[in-house]
Formats: structure tokens, sequence, C-alpha cells
């Protein structure tokens, strides 16, 4: 059954949530793994990136920057913004590869009912390039639009626009809630469109088809793919909301700060080990119920016995 209903909605979400607490060691054991290798990389390409950036502009140049960003706070912001994205997109791409990693973990779930922490690796390994590729694909077109708008308010208003448009403590604070609406509906949106993605790779797809892949699939079966990925998101929302609200409402009122205290462990590890595996689990499988009757020219590199959709259809 391709189409949505409630009854298929929560099916998909007791399925992946089974599955994930039924393989917690292997993703446990893998997330470890996985973050170490990322971490080793991460240093690996900081070298790569600050070593010849501190040899080739030297000390001098770097003050030099940080001079003409305090004689000039919008243009120096928005060259801060170019040069920090310029470098955190090659330091985030091994934690892009480690998420996509684990939608391969996902898959052999969804095919045989169980996987193992080396499995991440092969995946890891095997799809580097093009997990990585997704990532970017994934950090463009989510934060692409809100980095265009924050570089074009700071060259016609300065930096007076987030005073303005963001953090304002004025009349113009009133537009806050707006904005912070505007951009949570465009976040849910956007990787809505893009749940497929990180499957479809994973199914053998290069970054710009899976992409394709992933649009196409999430408009042609809207009801089925956001269904399964706003369920997702009312569960992370349920979960984290109470601790932004006793933030927010009690932050003097010492019972609840311990209480919110109390929980926050066992929360992020739900988080982690539990709800970051079902997501994965079940976007995967939701994929391939979607494509079960993809034409072969579309998988060349697959077989032609078909995915064994573990939990029914």
């Amino acid at each position: 059954m391709k189409n949505a209903s409630v009854r298929i909605i929560l099916d998909d979400l007791k399925v992946s949530f089974k599955f994930a607490l039924k393989n917690v060691i292997s993703y446990i054991l893998a997330l470890f793994g996985v973050l170490i290798i990322s971490g080793i990389l991460l240093v690996f390409v900081a070298i790569l990136i600050f070593v010849p950036l501190f040899f080739g502009v030297g000390i001098e140049g770097l003050i030099f920057f940080f001079e003409s960003v305090v004689a000039d706070p919008s243009t120096g912001f928005a060259n801060i913004l170019v040069g920090g994205l310029a470098i955190a997109l090659p330091l985030a791409a091994p934690f892009f590869v480690a998420i996509g990693a684990l939608f391969g973990m996902g898959r052999e779930i969804v095919e045989s009912e169980g996987t193992s922490a080396e499995g991440v690796f092969t995946w890891y390994k095997k799809k580097f390039f093009s997990l990585a590729g997704g990532g970017l694909v994934l950090f463009l077109v989510v934060l692409g639009p809100l980095i265009l708008v924050i570089l074009g308010g700071v060259a016609v208003f300065g930096i007076d626009f987030f005073n303005f448009a963001l953090i304002s403590s004025g009349t113009a604070s009133t537009m806050n809630p707006i904005i912070g609406a505007v951009l949570m509906i465009w976040f849910a949106v956007s990787l809505g469109l893009l749940s497929m993605l990180f499957p479809a790779i994973i199914d053998g797809y290069s970054v710009f088809g899976a992409t394709k892949k992933s649009i196409r699939l999430s408009i042609t079966y809207f009801d089925r793919v956001f269904g399964v990925w706003m369920a997702y998101l009312l569960i992370l929302g349920a979960l984290i909301l109470p601790f932004i609200v006793t933030a927010f409402t009690m932050s003097s009122f010492e019972p609840a700060l311990i209480l919110l205290g109390s929980m926050a462990v066992p929360a992020i590890l739900f988080l982690i080990f539990i709800f970051m595996p079902a997501l994965t689990i079940g976007l995967t499988r939701v994929y391939m119920i979607l494509t079960a009757d993809d034409e072969y020219e579309e998988h060349p590199q697959e077989d032609t016995s078909g995915p064994n959709f573990i939990g029914g259809l």
C-alpha cells in the first residue's frame, strides 16, 4: 500500500521503532564507531584547510581581516559568513556521511530484519563521496535560502538588519514569531522533499539522481512521504518542546529546572539511539515500498529479486 492513512502511518512508526529497539546494540556500536572515524577525518580535513590558510595568509593577513570586520561590520559579517561556510562544509562532510551510512543500516534491517555494527563501515566506505554530496545538497537546499536572505538583508540594511528582523526587542519584535514560524515551515517542507535522498543514494543513485528521485517521490506520494515525515517531527517536537517551554517559563523555579535536568539525559539517549535509528529505518522502508514497482532499467546495479519488506506493506 503506497498511499497513506492513519493506520498505515502508525504501522510505519511501529515497525521502525520496533526494529530500532531490536537492533539498538548494533546502532550504539555503529554510532560510536562512525563518530570516531568522523572525528579522525574531521581533524584530517581541518589540517588540509587551516595549515595552507595559515601559511598562505599568515598571521598578519588574519589580523588585517579581523580589523576590516571591526571597521565595516556589514561587509565583515558577509565575509565571515561566506568564509565560514566555505570552511564548514568540508568539515561537516564526514558527519553527513555518518548519517547517510545509518540509512544503509536501515536498508539492511528492512531487507533482512537485522544488521551489524560492521555494516555501517561498509556503507561509510562504499558511499562516502555520494553521501557527502547528498549532505551538501541538504545543506544548500535547506539553509541556502536563509543564508541568501541574511546576506541580502545585510547588504541592503547593514548590520541593523539583525536588530530589525531577528533579535529586535522593540516594535519589530512582533515579527519574530512570524519569522520563526516561516523558518520552521520551510525546514519541515524542504527536509520532507529530500527525506528520500539518502535512501536513494544507498539504492545506487547518483547525488543528482537521488535528489530528483526524492523530490519526485515526495510530490507523487505526498501523503505517504510527508505523513511519515511529519509524524517523526511530531514525536521529536513532543520530546523537546517540554524542555523549551520549561526553560523559558520556569527558569527561576529551581525544582522545575532540576526535573528538567534529570530528564535531559534519558531524552538525549532516546533521540540518538532510538529515534534517529527509527527515522532511518522508517524513511528507508517507505522508500523501498514506493519504489518496489520501478522498472529494472532504473536500477541496473541491483538484482531483480526485489526487497523483502519486513513488517509488511
